[in-house]
């Protein structure tokens, strides 16, 4: 079995031999995350600058138009202060920047090329350049703003996520044409006990959307991946009827592992570490090889259903390195099937 069938297996939940990894010690994983963090060879330009220092704070602007701070020295991604569009009324005159120029994907291009002539060909993942709906258009309008214009400006704001929605798609098609087997997107929708904004919202304004483009990446044979954290547990029914393949999550535990499972049921895959709020900061080695048992017991327990990661910004929380390695010693060792 390859790494790329035992991904497909797993995701659709038809039976691999053990879990997928994508794990950063002990051994050989089984995905080729590309995106822009990940893969440096060729000219992939960057969608964010440097951290500039001034005085206690520091401050980049990315491709968006976006200024970010943080305090000096913090390794975090830091917030958005400055938002390009100040008015939502005049979303229109905002130019978009060249996320889905092919010559940028250079780097994406060579890498999987040499994936699919290797003896063992992982699954590529690909992120869209456009990989963002909710986060992309609160990030460049400010949240506040946002919020407010649920219900002071519903036509303006739909009409923006509109346009997002539509380069998100060319995005689909640019990773399809690449050679990618699936596709990642970005919205975080929960907070730690409950949606950021009442479903009824997220049903008029973004599940539309996502029901197309996902069927668009549907019908281009790629899978789709979503990352959103938070309390999201009522939103995944809905994901999954507008086509969601594999969810991934940092958090588990303020929703329950066996609420997931129950809620997912034979539909869903996850995309997980162990819970980065309450077990890799505070639990001892046994403990955290009981919490990934309890990960196979359910989310990974239907023929499928679970891969492996470790949480991609561990300075960003502080993350003991030695509890790191011991959650991927317990995936490693925990994760066969018979």
């Amino acid at each position: 079995m390859t790494s790329r069938e035992r991904v497909r297996r797993a995701i659709h939940l038809q039976g691999p031999d053990r879990i997928p990894h994508y794990l950063p010690v002990g051994g050989e994983n089984d995905i080729l995350w590309a995106a822009p963090w990940t893969i440096v060879n060729g000219p992939l330009v960057p969608d964010i600058q440097p951290w500039m220092q001034t005085g206690l704070i520091e401050k980049r602007i990315d491709a968006w138009g976006v200024v970010w701070d943080r305090p000096a020295g913090h390794e975090d991604m830091g917030q958005a202060k400055e938002y390009p569009i100040s008015d939502i009324e005049k979303q229109h005159l905002y130019t978009f920047p060249k996320l889905n120029d092919p010559e940028r994907y250079a780097g994406y291009r060579n890498a999987i090329e040499a994936n699919d002539s290797a003896g063992n060909p992982k699954y590529v993942l690909g992120v869209a350049g456009f990989s963002s709906l909710n986060e992309a258009v609160h990030n460049i309008i400010g949240l506040q703003t946002m919020f407010q214009s649920y219900y002071e400006h519903p036509d303006a704001l739909k009409a923006l996520i509109a346009r997002f929605a539509e380069q998100q798609r060319e995005s689909i098609r640019l990773m399809a044409r690449l050679g990618c087997d699936g596709v990642m997107f970005y919205d975080d929708w929960g907070l730690q006990d409950r949606l950021m904004i009442r479903p009824n919202l997220i049903e008029e304004f973004f599940i539309p959307h996502y029901r197309v483009n996902w069927a668009v990446a549907h019908e281009l044979d790629l899978d789709v991946w979503l990352h959103s954290c938070g309390y999201i547990i009522g939103l995944l029914p809905q994901f999954m009827d507008a086509g969601l393949n594999v969810v991934q999550m940092d958090q588990q535990m303020n929703m329950g592992l066996e609420n997931l499972a129950h809620v997912a049921g034979s539909r869903l895959a996850f995309w997980c570490p162990a819970d980065i709020q309450n077990v890799l900061p505070n639990a001892a080695e046994d403990a955290i090889y009981a919490y990934i048992q309890s990960m196979m017991d359910t989310l990974g327990s239907r023929k499928g259903g679970l891969v492996s990661m470790a949480y991609s910004s561990p300075e960003a929380i502080d993350l003991d390195p030695e509890k790191v390695r011991i959650m991927c010693q317990a995936f490693r060792e925990l994760g066969m099937y018979d």
